[in-house]
Protein backbone atom coordinates (compact mmCIF):
# COMPACT_ATOMS: atom_id res chain seq x y z
CA UNK A 1 0.00 0.00 0.00
CA UNK A 2 1.37 3.69 -0.71
CA UNK A 3 2.04 5.78 1.67
CA UNK A 4 -0.03 9.55 1.49
CA UNK A 5 1.96 12.18 -0.48
CA UNK A 6 2.04 15.77 0.09
CA UNK A 7 1.32 16.96 -3.41
CA UNK A 8 1.01 21.11 -3.68
CA UNK A 9 -0.70 22.56 -1.13
CA UNK A 10 -3.84 20.29 0.03
CA UNK A 11 -3.25 17.80 -3.30
CA UNK A 12 -2.63 14.62 -1.61
CA UNK A 13 -1.67 11.51 -3.32
CA UNK A 14 -3.55 8.51 -1.82
CA UNK A 15 -3.20 4.76 -2.29
CA UNK A 16 -3.78 3.35 -5.86
CA UNK A 17 -6.99 1.26 -4.87
CA UNK A 18 -6.50 -0.83 -8.25
CA UNK A 19 -6.78 -4.46 -9.55
CA UNK A 20 -3.11 -4.74 -11.08
CA UNK A 21 -2.25 -5.94 -14.38
CA UNK A 22 1.57 -6.82 -15.67
CA UNK A 23 3.65 -3.80 -15.85
CA UNK A 24 3.71 -4.13 -19.52
CA UNK A 25 0.65 -2.72 -21.66
CA UNK A 26 -2.32 -5.18 -20.00
CA UNK A 27 -3.84 -6.59 -22.32
CA UNK A 28 -6.94 -4.87 -21.85
CA UNK A 29 -5.41 -1.47 -23.34
CA UNK A 30 -6.04 -0.32 -26.77
CA UNK A 31 -4.13 1.79 -29.25
CA UNK A 32 -6.80 4.50 -29.74
CA UNK A 33 -5.28 6.09 -32.35
CA UNK A 34 -2.11 5.52 -35.54
CA UNK A 35 0.87 7.20 -35.34
CA UNK A 36 2.86 7.88 -38.30
CA UNK A 37 6.62 8.37 -37.20
CA UNK A 38 7.51 12.08 -37.91
CA UNK A 39 4.01 13.56 -37.62
CA UNK A 40 5.04 16.20 -34.94
CA UNK A 41 6.89 18.05 -36.65
CA UNK A 42 8.66 19.21 -33.45
CA UNK A 43 9.27 15.45 -32.45
CA UNK A 44 11.31 13.59 -35.48
CA UNK A 45 11.81 10.17 -36.08
CA UNK A 46 14.90 9.45 -33.97
CA UNK A 47 14.51 11.96 -31.52
CA UNK A 48 15.18 11.29 -27.87
CA UNK A 49 11.33 11.14 -26.87
CA UNK A 50 10.21 9.86 -30.00
CA UNK A 51 9.50 6.70 -28.94
CA UNK A 52 7.68 7.85 -25.62
CA UNK A 53 5.36 10.59 -27.58
CA UNK A 54 4.40 7.56 -30.05
CA UNK A 55 3.49 5.28 -27.28
CA UNK A 56 1.50 8.31 -24.96
CA UNK A 57 0.10 9.30 -28.50
CA UNK A 58 -1.33 5.96 -29.35
CA UNK A 59 -2.63 4.85 -26.40
CA UNK A 60 -4.52 8.53 -25.77
CA UNK A 61 -2.82 9.21 -23.05
CA UNK A 62 -1.20 12.54 -24.22
CA UNK A 63 -1.92 14.43 -27.87
CA UNK A 64 -0.68 17.08 -29.65
CA UNK A 65 -1.28 20.74 -29.84
CA UNK A 66 -2.53 20.45 -32.92
CA UNK A 67 -2.24 17.85 -35.77
CA UNK A 68 1.36 18.55 -36.71
CA UNK A 69 2.66 20.13 -33.69
CA UNK A 70 3.26 18.42 -30.39
CA UNK A 71 4.70 21.10 -28.36
CA UNK A 72 7.09 19.40 -26.85
CA UNK A 73 9.39 22.31 -25.09
CA UNK A 74 5.49 23.60 -23.63
CA UNK A 75 5.23 23.63 -19.71
CA UNK A 76 2.83 20.98 -18.42
CA UNK A 77 0.14 22.49 -15.85
CA UNK A 78 -1.60 20.38 -12.86
CA UNK A 79 -4.78 20.10 -14.92
CA UNK A 80 -3.17 18.59 -17.90
CA UNK A 81 -1.02 16.39 -15.13
CA UNK A 82 -4.17 15.00 -13.92
CA UNK A 83 -4.90 14.19 -16.86
CA UNK A 84 -2.16 11.84 -17.71
CA UNK A 85 -2.52 10.45 -13.73
CA UNK A 86 -6.32 9.65 -14.71
CA UNK A 87 -5.63 7.84 -18.13
CA UNK A 88 -2.49 6.01 -17.12
CA UNK A 89 -4.98 4.62 -14.12
CA UNK A 90 -7.57 3.68 -16.66
CA UNK A 91 -4.83 2.05 -18.58
CA UNK A 92 -4.09 0.04 -15.82
CA UNK A 93 -7.19 -0.09 -13.34
CA UNK A 94 -10.15 0.95 -15.10
CA UNK A 95 -10.35 0.78 -18.51
CA UNK A 96 -14.12 1.91 -18.84
CA UNK A 97 -15.25 4.29 -16.91
CA UNK A 98 -12.69 7.10 -17.77
CA UNK A 99 -14.82 10.02 -18.99
CA UNK A 100 -14.11 11.52 -22.17
CA UNK A 101 -17.26 14.19 -21.85
CA UNK A 102 -17.18 18.12 -22.36
CA UNK A 103 -17.28 20.18 -19.08
CA UNK A 104 -15.86 23.97 -17.69
CA UNK A 105 -13.76 23.33 -16.89
CA UNK A 106 -12.51 21.27 -19.21
CA UNK A 107 -10.73 19.12 -16.53
CA UNK A 108 -13.44 18.79 -14.03
CA UNK A 109 -14.27 15.06 -15.11
CA UNK A 110 -10.98 13.76 -14.48
CA UNK A 111 -10.81 15.85 -11.23
CA UNK A 112 -13.55 13.58 -10.19
CA UNK A 113 -12.77 10.23 -11.69
CA UNK A 114 -9.35 10.81 -9.41
CA UNK A 115 -11.10 11.49 -6.30
CA UNK A 116 -13.48 8.60 -7.00
CA UNK A 117 -10.41 6.58 -7.44
CA UNK A 118 -9.11 7.65 -4.78
CA UNK A 119 -5.83 8.36 -5.80
CA UNK A 120 -5.94 12.45 -6.07
CA UNK A 121 -7.83 14.48 -3.93
CA UNK A 122 -8.26 18.51 -4.59
CA UNK A 123 -9.23 20.04 -1.17
CA UNK A 124 -8.47 23.55 -0.78
CA UNK A 125 -7.61 24.25 -4.96
CA UNK A 126 -9.67 26.54 -7.03
CA UNK A 127 -9.65 26.69 -10.31
CA UNK A 128 -6.47 29.40 -10.82
CA UNK A 129 -4.75 26.67 -9.36
CA UNK A 130 -5.00 24.20 -11.90
CA UNK A 131 -4.05 26.15 -14.82
CA UNK A 132 -0.57 26.48 -13.08
CA UNK A 133 2.51 24.70 -14.24
CA UNK A 134 3.11 21.58 -12.24
CA UNK A 135 6.74 20.61 -11.19
CA UNK A 136 8.68 17.83 -11.98
CA UNK A 137 9.18 16.73 -8.44
CA UNK A 138 4.72 16.76 -8.49
CA UNK A 139 4.06 15.18 -11.42
CA UNK A 140 6.09 12.55 -11.12
CA UNK A 141 4.57 12.33 -7.90
CA UNK A 142 0.92 12.38 -9.23
CA UNK A 143 1.97 9.73 -12.14
CA UNK A 144 3.13 7.15 -9.57
CA UNK A 145 0.04 7.67 -7.43
CA UNK A 146 -2.09 6.52 -10.57
CA UNK A 147 -0.85 3.29 -11.03
CA UNK A 148 -0.47 0.23 -8.93
CA UNK A 149 2.43 -0.77 -7.07
CA UNK A 150 3.08 -4.34 -9.77
CA UNK A 151 3.14 -1.79 -12.63
CA UNK A 152 6.73 0.04 -11.26
CA UNK A 153 9.17 -3.06 -10.15
CA UNK A 154 12.80 -2.25 -10.15
CA UNK A 155 15.17 -3.07 -12.02
CA UNK A 156 17.56 -0.56 -11.44
CA UNK A 157 19.72 -0.04 -8.00
CA UNK A 158 19.29 3.68 -6.91
CA UNK A 159 20.72 3.72 -3.19
CA UNK A 160 18.49 5.78 -0.97
CA UNK A 161 20.14 9.25 -0.72
CA UNK A 162 21.99 8.49 -4.71
CA UNK A 163 19.87 11.42 -6.35
CA UNK A 164 21.69 14.51 -5.53
CA UNK A 165 18.66 16.75 -5.42
CA UNK A 166 16.07 14.42 -3.63
CA UNK A 167 16.48 13.52 0.12
CA UNK A 168 15.00 10.73 1.23
CA UNK A 169 12.91 12.51 3.95
CA UNK A 170 11.29 15.17 0.60
CA UNK A 171 7.73 14.75 0.14
CA UNK A 172 8.02 12.93 -3.54
CA UNK A 173 11.09 11.21 -2.72
CA UNK A 174 9.33 7.90 -2.43
CA UNK A 175 7.78 8.39 -5.88
CA UNK A 176 11.15 9.95 -7.20
CA UNK A 177 12.95 7.13 -6.22
CA UNK A 178 10.54 4.30 -7.29
CA UNK A 179 10.12 5.96 -10.57
CA UNK A 180 14.24 5.94 -10.70
CA UNK A 181 14.14 2.53 -9.66
CA UNK A 182 11.55 1.34 -12.48
CA UNK A 183 13.68 2.88 -14.93
CA UNK A 184 11.20 5.50 -15.85
CA UNK A 185 13.36 8.50 -14.73
CA UNK A 186 17.03 8.44 -14.99
CA UNK A 187 17.84 12.45 -13.70
CA UNK A 188 19.29 15.29 -16.44
CA UNK A 189 22.93 14.06 -16.34
CA UNK A 190 25.21 11.68 -15.24
CA UNK A 191 24.85 11.76 -11.69
CA UNK A 192 21.34 11.67 -11.92
CA UNK A 193 20.56 15.01 -10.72
CA UNK A 194 16.20 15.44 -10.82
CA UNK A 195 14.86 19.02 -10.74
CA UNK A 196 11.61 18.34 -8.61
CA UNK A 197 11.35 22.08 -8.30
CA UNK A 198 11.75 23.24 -12.05
CA UNK A 199 8.58 23.06 -14.48
CA UNK A 200 8.20 19.85 -16.70
CA UNK A 201 7.87 20.30 -20.37
CA UNK A 202 5.42 18.27 -22.47
CA UNK A 203 8.75 16.18 -24.14
CA UNK A 204 9.66 15.31 -21.06
CA UNK A 205 6.18 14.28 -19.50
CA UNK A 206 5.74 12.17 -22.47
CA UNK A 207 9.24 10.27 -21.97
CA UNK A 208 7.70 9.57 -18.15
CA UNK A 209 4.41 8.66 -19.70
CA UNK A 210 5.81 6.62 -22.15
CA UNK A 211 7.85 4.44 -19.94
CA UNK A 212 5.13 3.89 -17.33
CA UNK A 213 2.74 2.39 -20.15
CA UNK A 214 5.25 0.51 -21.96
CA UNK A 215 7.87 -1.01 -20.10
CA UNK A 216 10.45 -1.67 -23.11
CA UNK A 217 11.17 1.85 -22.87
CA UNK A 218 12.25 1.62 -19.69
CA UNK A 219 15.98 2.79 -18.91
CA UNK A 220 18.87 1.00 -17.30
CA UNK A 221 20.99 3.28 -14.05
CA UNK A 222 22.86 2.93 -11.31
CA UNK A 223 22.78 5.19 -8.80
CA UNK A 224 25.13 4.83 -5.15
CA UNK A 225 25.21 6.97 -2.33
CA UNK A 226 28.04 9.00 -1.87
CA UNK A 227 30.63 8.16 0.68
CA UNK A 228 30.17 10.28 3.45
CA UNK A 229 32.66 13.33 4.14
CA UNK A 230 32.26 14.89 7.39
CA UNK A 231 32.39 18.61 7.50
CA UNK A 232 35.30 19.92 8.96
CA UNK A 233 35.62 21.32 11.89
CA UNK A 234 36.93 24.74 10.11
CA UNK A 235 33.93 24.77 8.01
CA UNK A 236 31.32 23.21 10.54
CA UNK A 237 27.74 26.29 10.18
CA UNK A 238 27.39 27.03 13.40
CA UNK A 239 31.01 26.89 14.59
CA UNK A 240 31.22 29.84 16.77
CA UNK A 241 28.17 28.79 18.68
CA UNK A 242 29.70 25.73 19.08
CA UNK A 243 32.84 26.35 20.44
CA UNK A 244 31.48 28.85 23.31
CA UNK A 245 34.43 28.44 25.76
CA UNK A 246 36.22 25.54 23.93
CA UNK A 247 39.40 26.29 22.61
CA UNK A 248 40.53 24.80 19.08
CA UNK A 249 42.65 21.20 20.84
CA UNK A 250 39.24 21.01 23.14
CA UNK A 251 36.43 21.39 20.61
CA UNK A 252 38.68 18.80 18.11
CA UNK A 253 38.52 16.11 20.75
CA UNK A 254 34.65 16.79 20.91
CA UNK A 255 34.64 16.34 17.11
CA UNK A 256 35.92 12.95 17.16
CA UNK A 257 33.84 11.86 19.79
CA UNK A 258 30.63 13.43 17.57
CA UNK A 259 31.93 11.57 14.66
CA UNK A 260 32.22 8.57 16.08
CA UNK A 261 28.18 8.57 16.41
CA UNK A 262 27.31 10.29 13.03
CA UNK A 263 29.27 7.96 10.85
CA UNK A 264 27.21 5.20 10.75
CA UNK A 265 23.87 7.41 10.80
CA UNK A 266 25.54 9.00 7.57
CA UNK A 267 23.32 7.48 5.01
CA UNK A 268 20.17 7.12 7.09
CA UNK A 269 17.04 9.34 6.81
CA UNK A 270 17.27 12.78 8.54
CA UNK A 271 14.75 11.60 10.77
CA UNK A 272 16.34 8.45 11.46
CA UNK A 273 19.96 10.82 12.06
CA UNK A 274 17.69 12.67 14.41
CA UNK A 275 16.79 10.04 16.79
CA UNK A 276 19.60 8.34 16.53
CA UNK A 277 21.86 11.23 17.92
CA UNK A 278 19.63 11.81 20.68
CA UNK A 279 19.71 7.98 21.48
CA UNK A 280 23.57 8.08 22.00
CA UNK A 281 23.48 11.63 23.55
CA UNK A 282 21.44 10.20 26.22
CA UNK A 283 22.53 6.88 26.53
CA UNK A 284 25.83 8.80 27.38
CA UNK A 285 24.12 11.05 29.73
CA UNK A 286 21.73 7.79 31.48
CA UNK A 287 25.46 6.25 31.63
CA UNK A 288 26.72 8.53 34.49
CA UNK A 289 26.60 12.63 33.32
CA UNK A 290 27.39 14.96 36.23
CA UNK A 291 24.95 17.95 36.16
CA UNK A 292 26.15 21.36 35.85
CA UNK A 293 25.10 24.99 35.17
CA UNK A 294 28.30 26.70 36.62
CA UNK A 295 31.10 24.03 36.43
CA UNK A 296 33.86 24.90 33.14
CA UNK A 297 32.34 23.71 30.06
CA UNK A 298 28.83 23.33 31.60
CA UNK A 299 27.52 24.26 28.36
CA UNK A 300 29.83 23.43 24.85
CA UNK A 301 30.50 19.97 23.21
CA UNK A 302 34.00 19.39 25.02
CA UNK A 303 31.97 19.31 28.32
CA UNK A 304 29.38 16.82 27.53
CA UNK A 305 31.60 14.57 25.08
CA UNK A 306 34.92 14.84 27.35
CA UNK A 307 34.46 15.88 30.92
CA UNK A 308 31.04 14.11 31.23
CA UNK A 309 29.25 17.60 32.19
CA UNK A 310 25.38 17.66 31.25
CA UNK A 311 23.05 20.31 31.05
CA UNK A 312 20.38 20.99 28.57
CA UNK A 313 22.55 24.19 27.04
CA UNK A 314 25.49 21.63 26.82
CA UNK A 315 23.48 19.01 25.15
CA UNK A 316 22.29 21.33 22.92
CA UNK A 317 25.68 21.83 21.52
CA UNK A 318 26.58 18.42 21.27
CA UNK A 319 23.70 17.71 19.36
CA UNK A 320 24.19 20.37 16.87
CA UNK A 321 27.88 19.56 16.42
CA UNK A 322 26.62 16.12 15.47
CA UNK A 323 24.32 17.55 13.01
CA UNK A 324 26.52 19.87 11.39
CA UNK A 325 29.35 17.33 11.13
CA UNK A 326 26.72 15.57 8.94
CA UNK A 327 25.79 19.01 7.46
CA UNK A 328 22.86 19.51 8.79
CA UNK A 329 20.83 23.39 9.66
CA UNK A 330 19.84 23.63 13.04
CA UNK A 331 18.42 26.64 15.18
CA UNK A 332 19.33 26.49 19.09
CA UNK A 333 16.05 27.64 20.26
CA UNK A 334 16.35 29.80 23.79
CA UNK A 335 20.59 30.11 23.19
CA UNK A 336 22.15 32.00 26.07
CA UNK A 337 18.66 31.91 27.93
CA UNK A 338 18.10 30.23 31.46
CA UNK A 339 15.63 28.31 30.20
CA UNK A 340 14.97 25.22 28.68
CA UNK A 341 17.12 24.89 25.16
CA UNK A 342 17.14 22.27 22.15
CA UNK A 343 17.64 22.03 18.63
CA UNK A 344 14.89 22.88 15.90
CA UNK A 345 15.72 20.94 12.89
CA UNK A 346 13.60 21.17 9.38
CA UNK A 347 12.79 17.44 8.18
CA UNK A 348 11.25 17.15 5.16
CA UNK A 349 8.76 19.83 5.42
CA UNK A 350 7.89 19.76 8.75
CA UNK A 351 10.26 20.88 11.90
CA UNK A 352 11.78 18.71 14.41
CA UNK A 353 13.11 19.15 17.71
CA UNK A 354 15.82 17.37 18.67
CA UNK A 355 16.30 17.04 22.32
CA UNK A 356 18.45 13.92 23.96
CA UNK A 357 18.65 15.98 27.23
CA UNK A 358 14.55 16.62 27.30
CA UNK A 359 13.63 13.31 26.02
CA UNK A 360 12.12 14.41 23.22
CA UNK A 361 13.11 13.58 18.96
CA UNK A 362 10.01 14.36 16.62
CA UNK A 363 7.96 16.79 14.84
CA UNK A 364 7.45 19.63 17.14
CA UNK A 365 3.70 20.16 18.17
CA UNK A 366 3.48 23.99 16.94
CA UNK A 367 6.18 26.71 15.98
CA UNK A 368 8.90 26.65 18.51
CA UNK A 369 6.89 24.19 20.95
CA UNK A 370 8.15 21.55 23.29
CA UNK A 371 5.85 19.26 24.28
CA UNK A 372 7.12 18.90 27.43
CA UNK A 373 9.03 22.21 28.64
Amino acid sequence: MKKVLSLLLSLALLAGLCVPFSAAAPSSAKKVNAYAPGQFTDVPEGSWCADSVRVAYEYGIMGGKREDWFDAEGKVTIAQAVVMACRLHSFYCDPISLPETAADPWYQPYVDYAVSHEFLSFEGFDRSDFESPISRGHFAGALWAAVPEEALKAVNTVEDGAIPDVSVDDGVAEAVYCLYRAGVLTGNDSRGTFTPDSSITRGAAAAIVGRMADSSLRKKITLKAPDFAPVPMGQLANLKSLRKNAGDAELAQAYEAALEIVTPLAKKSRGEQLVGIAVALRQMFDSGMTYSSSGPHYNDPYGYFIMNTASCAGCTRATGLCLNILGIPYEHVNENQWTHQWCRVKVGGEYWICDAYGLYCGPEPAPYVHPYF
